[in-house]
């Protein structure tokens, strides 16, 4: 019956620290003392005392905290309504009827569409989609 096994595929593995007999006994191959011997061992980045290759690679890049702010504003045409028909839209009309801060007076504002817009306005110095720019114009305003 033993002698009908097929032999097998693979060695053993090596059992660490099972006796002397072994050849993995006692210290299991991991030698006397020292860090690497301990439990535990992986110490990342760590290149045994020379200057690691994160510290000596300079730094790259900045990144800029300006950058997190966005310096573009869309407004719908809808929210236009509130204005008297023939009136001047600028900057400074916005920021006077507390339409925007007065921090945001340097944004780049564009208009966007909106079907609900009715108003017959004069729009000065702001950036316009297409759609609204046609609206405001159909409606005998003008986009500039």
């Amino acid at each position: 019956m033993i002698n009908k096994l097929s032999k097998q595929r693979t060695t053993n593995r090596k059992r660490k620290g099972k006796g002397v007999g072994s050849g993995l006994g006692k210290t299991a191959g991991r030698g006397h003392k020292g860090q690497k011997s301990r439990s535990g061992v992986a110490v990342r980045n760590f290149e045994g005392g020379q200057m690691p290759i994160y510290r000596k690679t300079p730094k790259r890049g900045f990144n800029s905290i300006k950058k997190l702010r966005s310096n573009n504003l869309s407004i719908s045409l809808v929210s236009f309504n509130k204005f008297q028909d023939d009136s001047t839209i600028d900057m400074k009309t916005l920021v006077e009827s507390g339409f925007l801060k007065k921090k945001d007076h340097k944004k780049n504002i564009k208009v966007i569409d909106s079907i609900q817009f009715k108003k017959k306005l004069q729009f000065k110095d702001f950036k316009f989609t297409p759609g609204a720019k046609k609206r405001i114009e159909d409606l005998g305003g003008s986009a500039s």
